[in-house]
């Protein structure tokens, strides 16, 4: 059977209906495109706000154990039988717990029957090239009775010491104002017991997977107060709920 071979009138007509075909195909394509990006832009944006609905909404869970409880070889301020507990990891180079020592300092006075504070140890070596010694400096002050008032100067001088190479002389300073034995004060500096208080509190925030400070935990939750106001509140909260 032979071919039939198209005119060459019916040939303009056949390309042009593809052509006029394969346009409204696009046109379909496109629309469903968009279709497709706007029903997605829908969902992503109602689940993203959902996610921080959920994030502001939601209170930090309780966490359990000794990270978050007071043990024995605590330093304490306050009320030593209180039932509302602020337990704060921090990091005597960190400015952030510079200025949150301050505010700390105003809750003990502010509830000083109510509320007891715990120090502990999480210095960021990697950031903070001198942390981890400020902290063996508390501690040594504190083998004679004066971790409290060692704690105050480092962040009162914090920048005095955090940019030296070698900051032991500015903390036997520190020593020296606060009227310390300073052989007994370096005897313990250098000591292994100082460096394990530090690494004690340091594996107790690494179990929280810690990665910034200062880090506050009330009463076993974590809280993320962002000025004393927030801080004073939480606390009040927290009273109110052993009432």
């Amino acid at each position: 059977m032979e071919e039939k071979q198209l005119t060459k009138k019916e040939r303009r007509t056949l390309a042009k209906e593809i052509k006029t075909s394969e346009k409204k195909q696009q046109i379909t394509y496109d629309r469903l495109k968009k279709l497709f990006v706007s029903v997605f832009g829908i969902f992503l944006i109602t689940f993203i706000g959902y996610k921080i609905y959920k994030w502001i909404k939601t209170p930090e869970p309780q966490v359990a154990g000794e990270a978050v409880e007071a043990t024995e070889n605590d330093w304490i301020k306050g009320n030593q039988e209180a039932q509302v507990t602020l337990i704060e990891y921090s990091d005597f180079q960190c400015p952030a717990c510079k200025v949150f020592s301050e505010l700390v300092n105003e809750l003990s006075q502010e509830f000083p029957d109510d509320l007891r504070i715990i120090y502990r140890h999480f210095p960021l070596v990697s950031n903070h090239q001198n942390a981890f010694a400020a902290g063996r400096t508390s501690e040594a002050a504190g083998k004679q009775g004066k971790f409290w008032e060692m704690h105050d100067i480092l962040f009162e001088k914090q920048e005095e010491w955090a940019g030296e190479k070698d900051p032991q002389e500015k903390f036997l300073s520190y020593a020296k104002e606060l009227g310390l034995n300073t052989e007994d004060f370096m005897i313990d500096y250098a000591g292994k017991e100082t460096e394990a208080r530090v690494n004690s509190d340091l594996l107790l925030g690494s179990r929280l997977r810690l990665n910034s400070t200062p880090t506050f935990f009330l009463n076993a939750r974590k809280i993320s107060p962002r000025g004393y106001d927030e801080m004073k509140k939480l606390v009040e909260e927290a009273i109110s709920e052993q009432d």
